[in-house]
């Protein structure tokens, strides 16, 4: 092949690319509209077995929550009830269990370790209701 026959075969297979450009195109926008179709049946379809594990997953965190709130709110009601107050075992035990689980939000195991090292107990007892709308769950 001489090379003009070669710059032929080059024009000639650009303008081929020119032509089927539109068609590859189009081809491309109807390939992404029934992925997208697709992908949303199936995301619907990964949802809805995932509810369970969610609700399952906000029942706990709300468990811990209420837990944590009954804790504080017995050791506030010691401190109130005794004159000479020092930190009760019960306190000191579930601070050890919190650090067990692994969902137990750690700025709250913070707080627990402040009030075993001095900080009042009415710091978190003030803020029961704040911590629980953030943590717990509908």
């Amino acid at each position: 092949m001489a090379i003009k026959e070669i710059k032929s075969k080059l024009e000639e297979l650009e303008a081929k690319k020119r032509e089927v450009s539109p068609k590859i195109e189009e081809i491309e926008v109807l390939r992404q509209e029934e992925l997208a179709k697709v992908n949303k049946k199936y995301d619907h379809l990964v949802d809805d077995v995932k509810q369970d594990v969610k609700l399952l997953k906000n029942n706990l965190m709300n468990g811990i929550i209420d837990t944590f709130e009954k804790v504080v709110m017995n050791e506030f009601d010691t401190k109130r009830s005794t004159s000479e107050y020092m930190i009760t075992d019960d306190f000191k035990e579930f601070r050890e269990g919190a650090s067990e689980i692994e969902m137990f939000p750690k700025n709250l195991i913070e707080r627990l370790d402040k009030v075993i090292n001095g900080d009042p107990i009415e710091n978190i007892a003030y803020d029961l209701e704040k911590i629980k709308n953030m943590y717990k769950k509908e």
